[in-house]
């Protein structure tokens, strides 16, 4: 259970002093995470020799990692400010990478930003380096705020009544590129104009009912910045993101929770699409967490549908948790992989996880076997790439 730092200011003397003026109670929050481990891998494609790599790691989480780089960890510290008077500030610092003498790998800023709501709460606006959205994917693992990491203004509109059961939530983002300028010869010197900054915007919605909740939102883009690795001049990089939750079964079933996520990238442009949908099954009862997780992804000319079953025994009061999750994955379209393989991907991990108070210890285990292109591997071996992971990882949350 996260455990929150609660400071409050409250000074009796000024009653006494100045028994006409307000006093207001003003609050620090602060929470956060600490991650870290130790990280084996081991990659062996046919025809080549094994790879092995060791360092400090959390799969859990907290930074990318390949065959021969991972980030040590994570550090996380969110702090909130509020001043009493419906104002205030949210903030979130990151640390993923303290490898020795690495001084370009700072703590970041994921954001910054002042806040205020007004009219009995009906009207909020943050302006700063946005994030906290009320219209995000919310996870797990698929975590994505379309304003996220990007200075700008949010305003965001909650009427108290409305002529309909429920809770709505509408607004929009005002703010800038979110990528390099286009690097095309005709676009990279074009002045930016007022239009080319609208184009950029973000609008979204939430609402929350007694049966369902949904979010979504919607970033606009301009053919003026792009991500250079597409190198598709005058791209239009426009994103979609969507969460859904069913909340009526889990008032008859304790324990139940169906919900989608999803993340349509360049919706608009077929050439650099990249489409992911999520719906997740879950039953969570005190003995045991059962999930099934449906994902169907495109990129691009390729698509890949995969189903990913897992399964977490509670022992000693929640003290103990075991299980293992399966992941299946098959690629289809003009794309493939490897257009004779039976299948793309097939991955297996088995965890034991430690419960302690606000903390835990993990180790899990990962092997991965999936095909690859032909044309990778010398003539007469099989197309296929293994890989296998081990760690024994830590975290702390406050």
């Amino acid at each position: 259970m996260k455990k929150q730092l609660v400071l409050t200011l409250f000074t009796a003397a000024v009653c006494v002093l100045f028994p006409a003026r307000t006093v207001f109670a003003q609050e620090i929050k602060m929470s956060g995470e600490a991650k870290t481990g130790v990280y084996w891998r081991q990659s062996q494609q046919a025809g080549q020799d094994p790879k092995a790599y060791v360092s400090l790691h959390s799969t859990d989480d907290a930074g990318s990692a390949n065959d021969t780089n991972a980030n040590p960890g994570r550090f996380r510290l969110n702090i909130e400010y509020d001043n009493g008077k419906n104002v205030g500030m949210k903030t979130r610092i990151n640390w993923q990478n303290w490898a020795p003498n690495n001084d370009t790998s700072p703590p970041t800023w994921s954001y910054a930003f002042a806040y205020g709501n007004y009219f009995d709460n009906q009207l909020s606006i943050a302006v700063g380096k946005l994030g906290g959205s009320p219209w995000g994917t919310g996870g797990p693992e698929m975590w994505k705020e379309l304003e996220d990491g990007v200075g700008g203004m949010r305003t965001e509109w909650k009427p108290a009544s409305l002529p309909f059961p429920g809770q709505l939530n509408v607004g929009f983002v005002l703010n800038t590129f979110n990528s390099d300028r286009d690097q095309g010869s005709d676009l990279k010197d074009k002045p930016i104009s007022m239009l080319n900054i609208l184009r950029e915007s973000v609008i979204g919605v939430s609402y929350t009912h007694d049966l369902f909740m949904i979010r979504m939102a919607y970033r606009f883009d301009d053919e003026l910045d792009a991500q250079q690795d597409n190198k598709i001049q005058g791209s239009r990089e426009d994103d979609f993101i969507y969460r859904i939750e069913e909340r009526v079964i889990r008032n008859y079933l304790p324990g139940f929770s169906v919900w989608a996520l999803g993340d349509l990238f360049a919706i608009s442009d077929e050439r650099i699409q990249y489409l992911r949908n999520w719906l997740f099954v879950q039953y969570a009862p005190d003995l045991f967490t059962a999930q099934i997780r449906f994902g169907y992804d495109k990129i691009s000319n390729r698509s890949e549908a995969y189903v990913k079953p897992s399964f977490y025994l509670n022992l000693l009061d929640k003290l103990i948790s075991v299980g293992a999750a399966l992941q299946f994955a098959q690629d289809f379209g003009d794309g493939k992989v490897n257009k004779s393989a039976p299948y793309h991907s097939l991955e297996i991990e088995p965890k034991v996880q430690i419960n302690l108070p606000s903390s835990y210890i993990a180790f899990a285990y990962n092997w991965k076997q999936e095909y690859v292109n032909p044309n990778l591997v010398p003539a007469g071996k099989e197309a296929i790439k293994q890989t296998q992971w081990m760690n024994l990882r830590y975290c702390i949350y406050f």
